[in-house]
């Protein structure tokens, strides 16, 4: 029997509106779903049967509605775009205080099961009105009964205590700057969801509900951090957002700055460069101690990228300068989460460097990075040397490019990153030109050989 199919004519029309082609529309989902953790490869055939009603499978109905909300600046739901849900497709990430234990809840499932929660999954860049303006001062700590009902995770135990806390963040860190975020990053959501939830709900002395509120802040955002390494970004935005929820009503004016720091990274990573010089100034307007030049340096180098994304060239070497000196008064052991070194500061002035068009000069940070970065950071390190390769090639240099590339390829079956992923993936395209050379055709035999993992 012949299955008659209603076109869709909201989606064609939101497609006129938008001013693009079928083939546009494919484009702008399969990198959405990129930023999602979703390898997708649609073409203009498959937005052609979206429109005589064929409904994509979740999540990517989701990715479609984001895509168009990107193009238009407005939100799109999946009723709008003709797929038959009226719930908004990029609902605002900023949960309000006595939702935060729900929230967690929410997202370990998604964490667990991505494409079972697609409105969650596509990246939405914050507005500084949509959550993320920086209060002018501490807020007061708020009580139990201001963060909602608690949780249902079996019997309450003794009295919550903040450090059990603070002890997992090196734990969790530990794993992330070795082996990825793929490892861990499902645990950590889910003893968020569990623990951390129930703590939160419980009654405690303001004191004590500070250090709570405080250490899960750091913990949702080392969980952002390891959602973005796998690609997760949307997860990621929602994680950040609720970190930094709580830092606020923690009074915790350190890991706000912290977190809008990180969260002008990620919307630099996605493209998003207004946004994220947006998010570095709210960042630089947190009041931040003297006695914390580490943070503070990372906060003026993270400025420094963003105004340089954006061609305010004075203003980005004045700010990568100010946040060198700063790396000068830094002491004692690093801190489980955001950490900022020397190796981070050449990092980023490569990236600066390459933004203010001086590809040279960013390959000599890249180099330097990556020669100062610690060999126990195998991710990290691993991020760099690939953005290293990337640029030697470009600049022609392919027997140094393929030396790079093979020291990657060493830390690579350590990882459990999409973003090394990612980068493994590109090295048959990149190399393709040079492939009858000694060095890329061994190169390519090695990557070939070791595959996705």
């Amino acid at each position: 029997m012949a299955v008659h199919r209603v076109p869709n004519t909201r989606l064609r029309e939101l497609l006129g509106e938008a001013e693009w082609t079928g083939e546009q529309l494919a484009r702008a989902v399969n990198r959405i779903g990129t930023e999602s953790g979703c390898a997708l490869s649609y073409g203009r055939a498959s937005v052609h049967q979206w429109l005589t009603g064929v409904v994509p499978r979740k999540p990517v109905t989701h990715l479609v509605c984001s895509a168009l909300s990107r193009r238009l600046r407005r939100p799109v739901t999946l009723d709008d775009a003709g797929f038959g849900d009226s719930r908004p497709a990029l609902p605002s990430p900023a949960v309000p205080p006595p939702e935060l234990p729900a929230a967690l809840v929410e997202l370990a499932s998604a964490a667990a099961a991505p494409d079972r929660h697609g409105y969650l999954l596509p990246y939405r860049a914050p507005s500084i009105g949509g959550g993320v303006t920086v209060p002018p001062g501490p807020l007061p700590v708020l009580l139990g009964d201001l963060i909602g009902p608690a949780v249902a995770v079996g019997d309450a135990g003794p009295p919550a205590q903040p450090d059990m806390l603070e002890l997992l963040l090196p734990v969790f860190s530990t794993i992330d700057r070795a082996h990825g975020g793929g490892r861990a990053r499902i645990a950590l959501a889910v003893f968020l969801a569990t623990t951390a939830a129930h703590m939160l709900s419980a009654s405690a002395p303001p004191v004590r509900r500070a250090g709570i509120l405080g250490a899960t802040a750091r913990l949702c955002y080392l969980c952002a951090f390891m959602h973005a390494d796998d690609d997760l970004n949307g997860l990621a935005a929602r994680y950040y957002h609720l970190a930094l929820d709580l830092a606020r009503l923690a009074g915790d004016t350190a890991t706000q700055a912290m977190t809008l720091r990180i969260m002008a990274a990620q919307a630099y990573e996605l493209g998003h460069r207004r946004q994220s010089l947006r998010l570095a100034q709210a960042a630089a307007d947190c009041r931040i101690s003297s006695s914390a030049p580490r943070l503070r340096a990372s906060v003026l180098g993270q400025l420094a990228l963003s105004e340089a994304a954006v061609g305010d060239r004075r203003a980005a070497l004045r700010h990568i300068g100010g946040a060198r000196d700063l790396l000068a008064d830094v002491t004692g052991p690093p801190p489980p989460v955001g950490d900022y070194h020397r190796a981070s500061w050449d990092h980023q002035r490569a990236l600066v460097e390459a933004e203010l068009g001086d590809p040279a000069r960013a390959i000599e940070f890249f180099e330097t990075s990556a020669a100062r970065r610690s060999r126990t950071e195998f991710r990290s390190r691993a991020v760099v040397l690939s953005k290293l390769a990337e640029r030697q090639l470009a600049a022609g240099r392919v027997e140094a490019a393929c030396a790079t590339w093979h020291e990657f390829l060493d830390l690579y079956p350590m990882l459990t990153s999409r973003r090394a992923r990612a980068a493994r993936a590109r090295i048959p395209g990149l190399l393709l030109p040079h492939s009858r050379r000694p060095a890329a055709h061994h190169l390519l035999r090695r990557a070939g050989a070791l595959g996705p993992r």
